[in-house]
Order: structure tokens, then sequence, then C-alpha cells
């Protein structure tokens, strides 16, 4: 009987050894973290897309950038679209940061805030002061769909829209009943803001602002200094500042700070360094593609910009602004509204990646699948690998439980991630089966 128990115990620990799941996939473990590698001579540095191709994108950057600056009504924030995105958590009141469900009365009392039916009572440009974020309700506070899970609770605050960088030019469409909200529109979306983290702009401002030679981040959380000494804003990449003049050590640029007499907002004049910023747009060519995308290697996931973050597009968006090329928000955006799109729908996945492979140019070519983009990086062993800022891949249990292995990074892999997984989902998992489209960003 003893040596029976003895048996069942190792085979036991025997299956449980076997069923062990590894800390991270084989992708991520056995593909080099590092876009160096996949650039193995780099005396075959080349352009990308021509110079004067990239100057003209460059313009229309700039030019979609400050757009929100001379408008004189709402873009996105339209009155309708306003009030259906505000009331569509009536029938769910969601969870709290507390694991909690709220109440009606914490709904009601945020519609009640944002007080619409004035709609809009503020129309006026401005910049934000600091690093913030587009919220869909006037709070701080979460709406997860669920007080656990991997997908539908924590990290996926379903009222974060956006994280927005300091010094971003915005425009302000409404004010709330107790005047610390803002419903303020960017370039490429809109959301409630706290006024507390924008001010004002006048027309002097704006024409300073937009002299046409700026500095653009090359490098995540660099600290921006006022030219005392004291320290100004935390950037990150992407992030763009008016040029006043360049150094061999530093890049003197123009900063937004609140005026302590006013609503409005005052220009500072401050530096960066020079080894974490570049003259916009910084040339696109394949040393300076894979540079900068080392710079994200190994970020956390950020749903919506979450913890100052980046998710799927938030990724790609920071790393083809450094170049001067504008992209949407959103994922599906982002393919569809820019560059050369090409529809991989309704084909098999050896045909999707054949296509991606032939027609793909690495480091200018997005692929996306319903909720997801990713960067085409080039090929390894004839599979075509991508750089993406990924939550997790799903997978399904012998129950049928759905579920994720969590990633929650930016990581090199292949199209077909986590395929090694015993829980794999073949079908909702697979990236390369659910691919839908490509665009490539350049309209030579």
């Amino acid at each position: 009987m003893k040596l029976k128990l003895v048996i069942v115990i190792l085979v036991f620990f025997s299956l449980t050894a076997c069923l062990k799941v590894p800390e991270t996939i084989k992708d991520v473990s056995d593909l080099q973290q590092n876009h160096l590698a996949y650039l193995p001579d780099l005396s075959k540095n080349k352009d990308l897309i021509t110079a004067e191709n990239q100057i003209r994108l460059d313009e229309d950057y700039n030019t979609i950038y400050f757009s929100v600056w001379h408008q004189r009504e709402p873009f996105y924030a339209q009155s309708p679209t306003v009030n259906i995105d505000s009331r569509k958590f009536g029938a769910n009141f969601g969870f709290g940061e507390n694991k909690r469900k709220h109440t009606s009365d914490w709904y009601k009392k945020l519609l009640q805030n944002a007080a619409l039916d004035n709609y809009p009572n503020a129309l006026y440009p401005a910049i934000t002061i600091r690093n913030t974020a587009l919220r869909v309700l006037p709070t701080q506070k979460p709406h997860f769909s669920s007080p656990d899970g991997d997908s539908d609770g924590w990290p996926f605050d379903n009222l974060q829209r956006s994280a927005v960088a300091g010094n971003t030019p915005i425009f302000v469409c409404h004010l709330s009943a107790d005047k610390t909200w803002a419903l303020v529109e960017t370039c490429f979306t809109f959301g409630w803001m706290p006024v507390n983290d924008f001010g004002r702009v006048d027309s002097a401002f704006i024409k300073k602002w937009e002299a046409g030679h700026y500095a653009v981040i090359t490098r995540d959380q660099t600290p921006i200094f006022y030219k005392n000494g004291q320290f100004g804003l935390k950037s990150s990449l992407g992030y763009l500042f008016p040029l006043v003049e360049e150094t061999p050590e530093k890049m003197e640029i123009l900063i937004a700070a609140m005026s302590i007499f006013s609503d409005y907002a005052a220009i500072k004049k401050g530096y960066v360094s020079r080894d974490a910023a570049a003259i916009k747009p910084l040339r696109l060519n394949s040393l300076n593609a894979v540079k900068i995308a080392n710079e994200m290697i190994g970020e956390p996931y950020g749903w919506g910009g979450l913890y100052g973050n980046r998710d799927c597009s938030s990724m790609t968006r920071d790393y083809f602004a450094v170049f001067g090329i504008w992209l949407p928000r959103h994922s599906e955006d982002q393919v569809k509204e820019a560059g050369r799109y090409i529809n991989l729908s309704g084909i098999t996945p050896e045909q999707k990646e054949k296509i991606i492979l032939d027609r793909g140019i690495p480091y200018l070519t997005i692929l996306w699948r319903k909720g997801h983009v990713m960067l085409y990086i080039g090929a390894q062993d004839g599979q075509a690998l991508i750089f993406h800022n990924i939550w997790g891949i799903r997978t399904k249990d012998l129950t049928g439980q759905d579920g994720r292995k969590i990633i929650g990074q930016a990581v090199i892999t292949t199209l077909r991630p986590g395929r090694e997984l015993r829980s794999f989902d073949a079908e909702a998992g697979d990236l390369l089966t659910n691919i839908s489209g490509m665009s490539i960003l350049s309209s030579e």
C-alpha cells in the first residue's frame, strides 16, 4: 500500500514538472532581443525612403500635429459622439480599483459633472504643460469590466483613452461643472483632461511655437531642464519641441510652462542632452531605424499609456514620430489610413507570410490584426520577424477556458509567438492566421 502511494506521488510530481509553464515564450528566449542582431553588416546602412519624400512626410506631420490650434470647433468630439461616448457605461458600471462594483450614483455624479447639456462651452487652443492622459469620463478612477482576469480586468482600464505628452498642442472644447476637468482634442483623439495639466495659448505663443524647426526626443525617460538648470519635464521618445540652437553637447529648446499670473502657458528656454535628441526628422535609414527600435525593446506594456508605458499602437506611433511620419492613434486606423494598404484577409497563413516577405520593407511596414499592430523588421530562416508591444498570447485550457500567457513588453518575435505552449489557442491566438492587412508607410 505504501509502495503504491509513493508511486502515485512520484507520478504526480513528474506530471507536474512536465506541465510546468515556461516563464516566457520560446520566441522571446530564442530570438536575440536586439535589433542590431538583424542588421549584421553595418556597412549596408541604406536609406529606407528618399530625403525628398521624408521631408514631405514631415511637413504633413507638422500640419496635422498643429492643426488643433487652427480649428474653431470640435473635430473628433462632435456632440453626438461625446454623448454616446460618455453614456456607454450606463449598462455596466464596472469595477473600481478596490475590485468593488461601481454604483449607479458614482456614474450619475460623473455625468452631472460632465455637464454635456451645454456642450461645447469652451473653444480655445491650449498646450499640455506636463505628461497627462485623456480619459473617457472626468475621473482618474478606473472602470474594469470584471474584478479579475487578464484581458477585461487590471490593467485594462476602460476609461483610459490615451497618454498625452507634455507640451502637446490641444483644443479645449468643454469644461466640467466643477471646472476641474476639460474635454479636449489632440491631433489624434479626444477625452477628458485635468485643467491643471494645460495652459491656454494665444496667437503670439502659437506663432513662436510653430517656428518650423524642431527637436525630437530619441531616448525614453529623458529629463528636460530649464536654462537655469532647474528640472522642467520628463520626456520620452517621440516628444517634439521647438529648436532654438544646437551645440555638440546639447540642444536648446522651447518649453511650455504654466504662467504664475494667469491660466495661460508661458514659453521658457531649456535644453536637452544632444545624445537624447535629434533635429526632426531623424534621417530614416536602416541604422537609425534599429537604433530607435532598440530604445523601446523590453519596455513594459501600458494600456492606453498607463504608467508612462506604451501599448502596441502608441509604440508604432512614437517610433515613426522620430522620423516625421504621422500615424493615427488606433491600430486599425494606422494600417488603413497611412501608407499603401495591402489587404491580407481571405488567404492562407502561408500566403500571407509570403506577401509580407516579398513586399514588406523592414522598419517601414506595419502589420495588423484586429486590436493589435506590429512593425515588420525583416526575416530569419525564411520567417518574418516583427517588433511589437504585446500584452499576451491567447490560450485555452482543457476545459475551454480562455486565458493569456502574459508577455507584457515590447519584444521581437515571429508571426506565430507562443505556438509551443500546450494551451496555445491556434484559432484565436495565432497572429499570422488572424492578420488582416499590412501598410507600407511611404507613398514612393
